[in-house]
């Protein structure tokens, strides 16, 4: 059986579903987000002193930073939050990549108005109170006739979740990772969304054998190198994306240069593929921009779209050691947290 990589279970990280009572977030969190913390590492013991020995000084530990891996030469772009980038962008034989910080982001799943259709708590689009916390979008998968598999969200099913199936899993706590449905991830009580896509692509860092095949993968209007996506997760929970004309063999190797150690194909032909940053206009409002992909819809997710898509918004985070800004240009409306010591 594969080795699983790591979930996206850090140990710095803990969960405060009473955050209110901990800190003043000035900025309005979408529903369902749970704030994460950061906290320390033990402080080491401070050795016995003499009268005349002054004692030693000792550094608090903080928590690791994850950063993107891989042998692609990566580069920080789009909006940046606590003094970091969020996402950094690269390229791998012809694919353009994209890693997200796991820590200070999360990702949201949004149905479509027309796939599957239904009342959905964002209506095929980003709302208005969610705005100010975006940092990038991107497409979803194939329409549900196309796929065994289907989602779950917001407590519902549709379709059904099969075994063996590729699937994007995203915590009520905002972890998110890619597996193999039945063996890597379940329906456990912390699951909010479920997103399923044929098989994996890449499975224990290596394409899977039918990446080879690129029939295996989708009906193509483009020949077998059409426009691909696919996500996956790194061996220390970041998620990378990435996007090209490519064949499946292609699009895994990439992945796998990208540090990904599970991945899964997403939505393919040219109609489809995208991914964008947002920004802020003169007068306020934001607007998103295609910097990956070659189509999706031209308001980036803004208005009601017919196909599922993913939101990769700023975490409501709280950072140790009294206030800190979260958040930056290039869009508004920054969140001062302050911690109580």
């Amino acid at each position: 059986m594969p080795t699983r990589a790591p979930a996206l279970r850090t140990p710095h990280r803990v969960v405060v579903p009473a955050l209110v009572a901990a800190a003043v977030l000035l900025v309005t969190p979408f529903a369902g987000a749970t704030a994460r913390t950061q906290t320390p590492g033990p402080t080491p013991a401070a050795p016995a002193t003499s009268p005349t020995t002054a004692p030693p000084t000792t550094a608090t530990t903080a928590p690791a930073r994850p950063a993107p891996g891989g042998s692609v030469a990566w580069r920080p772009e789009g909006r940046t939050a606590a003094g970091r980038p969020l996402v950094h962008r690269g390229n791998a034989n012809g694919v353009e990549l994209a890693w997200i910080d796991p820590q200070l982001t999360r990702l949201v799943f949004a149905p479509g108005t027309r796939d599957p259709g239904g009342p959905w708590s964002w209506g095929g689009q980003i709302p208005d109170a969610v705005r100010p916390l975006l940092v990038a979008g991107f497409n979803g998968g194939f329409q549900m006739q196309d796929i065994p598999g289907g989602f779950y969200h917001e407590g519902r099913t549709v379709k059904s979740l099969v075994p063996g199936q590729g699937s994007l899993v995203i915590y009520n706590d905002g972890r998110a990772t890619v597996g193999e449905w039945g063996r890597d991830v379940s329906l456990t009580p912390d699951v909010v969304s479920v997103r399923q896509n044929l098989g994996l692509l890449v499975d224990n860092g290596a394409p899977v054998a039918s990446a080879g095949n690129p029939g295996a993968w989708g009906t193509s209007v483009a020949g077998t190198a059409t426009a691909r996506s696919a996500i996956g997760v790194d061996a220390n929970g970041g998620i990378i994306v990435g996007m090209a004309r490519v064949v499946p063999q292609g699009l895994a190797q990439a992945m796998i240069a990208a540090g990904a150690v599970r991945a899964m194909q997403m939505d393919i032909n040219p109609d489809w593929v995208t991914f964008g940053f947002f920004g802020t206009n003169p007068d306020g409002s934001v607007s998103g921009a295609r910097v990956m992909g070659t189509g999706g819809p031209s308001n980036l997710f803004l208005t009601p779209h017919t196909r599922d898509f993913f939101a990769v918004v700023l975490e409501p985070h709280v950072v140790p050691g009294g206030s800190k800004v979260v958040g930056a240009p290039p869009v508004g409306a920054p969140a001062k947290v302050k911690v109580r010591k």
